[in-house]
This record gives C-alpha cells, sequence and structure tokens, in this order.
C-alpha cells in the first residue's frame, strides 16, 4: 500500500471519529430532548445507555400510574423476589423444551396445582397448557370444544358445518373474537333487564344439537359477579339424558384464583360433571405481572389429538398445543415462584386482605348519599360497584373525571351490557396493593369531589372517548 494512500485512510478515519464525537457530544439534549422522539425510522447515531433509559421513561412518565389504577384486573406489584426470578429467566424460550425441560416440567406442575385446585380428578401428567394470557387460553380451550364436536358429528354421519357457541353479553370480547376467527357461529344472549349475569332460562334456548359448548363466567368484568354454573350444569345434564351432549367452559379468567380461598365451598369447577375445561389469569389474581393464562382440563380426554402439534426441532421430538412459540419462560417460573411462596395459607391472607379492604370500601361509599353502592348475595369479586343517583347533577362520567384530576385514580365509568345498556356504573377493583390507607384517600377523594361538582352544578356533557384494548 502506498504512503499517500494509507494517510488518506488515516485522515477518513480521523474524520468518522470527529463526526462521531460531535455527534455523541449534542446526543442527549439536542438530538433527544429538544426534538420529537424518533418514531418512523431509525436514529442516525445512538446514544448512552443511560441517556436512553431517560428519554424512554420521560415517554412512560405520561402514562397512569399502575398502583392508582383501579380499573384493571391486572397485577400491577410483585415483590423483590418475585421481580428477581422475572428479570433471571427474560432470555430463556419456554418454547424450546428441549434444551429448558426443567422449565417445560415447572410449567405443568402449574398445570397439575391448578387441576388439583380446581377439584379434579386424578393424577394426569398435563392436563392443560401454560398461555400467555387467559386470551390464549380461551382459544384454545373453544378450539379442543370445536375440535371434540366435530369428531361426534363425523362418527355419527351428521354435517360438521354449522358449528355454534352459546354465552352471556357478560362475557369477555375475547369469545367474540374466537367465534370470528375460527368460524363458529356466536349465539351471545343478552342479559334480562334489571339483571347483571345469565342462567339456563337465558342459555337453555339457544341451544341445539350444533353447540360445540357453553360458555359461564366466574367473576364478569363489568360486575365481578357469577353466572349461575349450577343452574346450567343441572339444564345440561337433562340435555345429555335426552341426546345432546354439551360441555360447559368456565371462564375463570378473574375468579378462578379468587373463589377456591373465599368461598371453598362455591362449586364452579370440575364437581360439576359438565364442566370440561377452565381458563384462568396468572396475571390477575395469581398474583404474577403480564402476562401468563392457564388452560386446565378435566381430564386428557378433553384434548383431541389433531390439536397436538409433533415437530422435531433442535434434536429432540415435542408436543405442542399453542397458537404462540417463542416466549419468555419468566412469567411461567413467577407463577411456580407465588405458589410456592405463597402456599394455600398465604392465598387466603391475601384473598383476605383485599377482601376486608373492599368492604371498607363499600362501607365508606354506602354513606355517600350521592351514590348506590351495588349489592349481592352470591360470590364476588374483591371489588365495589357504585352508581351515581340519577337526581343529582353530574354523571359517573363527571365523577371519575374529578378523581382523576384530584389526585390522578384510574376508576371505569361504563355501561352494562345489552339489554342494561342504560345504566353507568363506577367499578373499583381492591387488590393487595390498595392498601387501607389508599381506600381512606380514595373515599375522602370521592366525599369532596361530590361535594364539588354538586357546587358547581356540573351537568350531564357528552360520553367520554373510547378507550381501545382488551379489558383482560
Amino acid at each position: 500500500m502506498s504512503e499517500d494512500k494509507e494517510a488518506k485512510e488515516t485522515i477518513d478515519l480521523d474524520q468518522v471519529r470527529d463526526v462521531a464525537e460531535a455527534a455523541k457530544a449534542k446526543m442527549l439534549a439536542e438530538t433527544f430532548f429538544t426534538k420529537p422522539a424518533p418514531d418512523h425510522e431509525l436514529p442516525a447515531h445512538g446514544i448512552e445507555p443511560r441517556a436512553a433509559l431517560e428519554v424512554l421513561r420521560s415517554e412512560v412518565m405520561l402514562d397512569s400510574r399502575p398502583d392508582k389504577n383501579l380499573a384493571t384486573f391486572v397485577t400491577t406489584e410483585m415483590e423483590p423476589e418475585a421481580r428477581q426470578v422475572i428479570s433471571e429467566n427474560l432470555h430463556r424460550n419456554y418454547i424450546d423444551h428441549a434444551e429448558y425441560p426443567r422449565t417445560a416440567e415447572i410449567s405443568k406442575r402449574c398445570v397439575r396445582i391448578l387441576h388439583n385446585l380446581f377439584h379434579g380428578e386424578g393424577d394426569p401428567e398435563a392436563p392443560g397448557a401454560a398461555c400467555a394470557g387467559s386470551s390464549e387460553a380461551v382459544m384454545l380451550g373453544a378450539l379442543a370444544m370445536k375440535w371434540r364436536w366435530k369428531a361426534a358429528r363425523k362418527k355419527a354421519g351428521k354435517p360438521d358445518d354449522r358449528p355454534n357457541l352459546v354465552y352471556g353479553a357478560d362475557v369477555h370480547v375475547v369469545w367474540d373474537k374466537f367465534c370470528r376467527y375460527f368460524d363458529v357461529e356466536p349465539r351471545q344472549v343478552n342479559l334480562p333487564k334489571g339483571k347483571t349475569t345469565v342462567g339456563p332460562e337465558e342459555l337453555g334456548p339457544q341451544i341445539d344439537e350444533n353447540t360445540i359448548g357453553v360458555v359461564a363466567v366466574v367473576g364478569t368484568t363489568f360486575t365481578g359477579e357469577c353466572d349461575d354454573v349450577v343452574g346450567i350444569d343441572k339444564m345440561l345434564l337433562e340435555l345429555k339424558g335426552k341426546g345432546i351432549d354439551v360441555p360447559m367452559h368456565i371462564d375463570g379468567a378473574s375468579g378462578g384464583f379468587v373463589f377456591p380461598f373465599t368461598h371453598p365451598d362455591f362449586e364452579w369447577d370440575f364437581r360439576l360433571e359438565s364442566v370440561k375445561s377452565i381458563n384462568v389469569s396468572g396475571h390477575k389474581f395469581g398474583l404474577v405481572y403480564p402476562g401468563v393464562g392457564w388452560l386446565v382440563f378435566r381430564d386428557g380426554d378433553q384434548l383431541p389429538e389433531d390439536l397436538v402439534f409433533y415437530e422435531d426441532y433442535l434434536g429432540q421430538k415435542d408436543a405442542t398445543f399453542t397458537l404462540n412459540f417463542s416466549g419468555s419462560s419468566s412469567f411461567i417460573l413467577a407463577q411456580y415462584y407465588v405458589f410456592i411462596r405463597a402456599g394455600r395459607t398465604g392465598f387466603e391472607s391475601v384473598m383476605r386482605a383485599m377482601t376486608l379492604n373492599r368492604n371498607t370500601l363499600a362501607r365508606e361509599l354506602e354513606a355517600e348519599d350521592a351514590l348506590t353502592v351495588f349489592k349481592t348475595d352470591g360470590p364476588l369479586l374483591p371489588l365495589v360497584i357504585a352508581q351515581v343517583n340519577d337526581d343529582e347533577p353530574f354523571t359517573g362520567s363527571d365523577l371519575v373525571g374529578e378523581l382523576a384530576r384530584r389526585r390522578a385514580w384510574l376508576v371505569p365509568a361504563y355501561h352494562l351490557p345489552p339489554d342494561n345498556e342504560d345504566q353507568q356504573i363506577m367499578r373499583m377493583l381492591v387488590k393487595i396493593n390498595q392498601t387501607r390507607e389508599m381506600v381512606e384517600a380514595l373515599t375522602a377523594d370521592y366525599h369532596d369531589s361530590i361535594e364539588f361538582l354538586r357546587k358547581k352544578g356540573a351537568r350531564k356533557g357528552p360520553e367520554p372517548d373510547v378507550h381501545t384494548g382488551h379489558r383482560y
């Protein structure tokens, strides 16, 4: 190489370094703190790790605080050791069972623990599956019902091209998604006027020989109540005696981790003969950050072999029943951590604490003459439902807006499903991080907000903007 060429390359490298240093000098303040954040292309240059962290933190500061989010069912607080389990296993791909066999075994342990908790009989090896959340668990459970129905129809020499699924309007929107995505007729029944759940009277008339299953909710998103699962079970057993064998799936996304500890005598699970599958969210009252869910079958016969995929991957043949493949093992391992950390007595203690604070909140809000607090004699999730009385000069939307303004409380105000959409209610989840002090602060803000809105003479305004996203 000539001396001139070597000198030129040295000069070019020096220029590159100079440009890089100049860019680096103004990366943080000038490039990222005074200009819009990158949103459609990669920035020309990178920045220091701490600077990148601060840029991102400045964005999420605009979000609301999870610990004041009384709208979400999702877990918003875990202890440091649990967060350590999560951080130490984020890089462990759950689907690689051959490489991470103990993780796969721990997942099966969790399913078996839930099968036992839900009064499943026997000791099946893996009566279900770990999922990304209850939404995936719902899809898989409903697919299993559809495939079993198709197999029965073919065996009987009958057509299998018109499956339907029966459920009430109090279900999560994921059931509508399943029907649309997997070509099943949705037979959704409206809630009778004055009711907030459904039972055999509403669901029974919709069932026929093409019904792949009936869905009952244990802990509804709207009011935290339960469908009449005992009555539905009795109705399905009567139909079975007439030759129409229809299984029941329990959507226990929220209630599955609550009622075994708060209402142990409440029969909603595999104690009922027609219940064949249950979904439950680990990232709700299972006390794990999102996202993890579980599908639990009554027995091995509930999973059609056609839905199990066998693949020879990375040197080992593996069976999978999932809609997702790659995903972190962190939250599955965190669920097992919670199981062994809390045990039965720990879960009972957590549920008692939430229920006690829930009762305090309900009692305090009942003292407000502007509100009517919802009451029920049946099992209820640890939440409070309140409604602004019609003679007040403000709506539920006005009230939750004032609560947000005062102390950034996130309380949802929404209308019930048809045929009760004329009723607007407010729902407050009382989770383990909602302490007695927070309950007292919230009730004080309710009182002050009501007094303020009365003096202001707020009139019924426009409906709030619709927020996108699911309710899980």
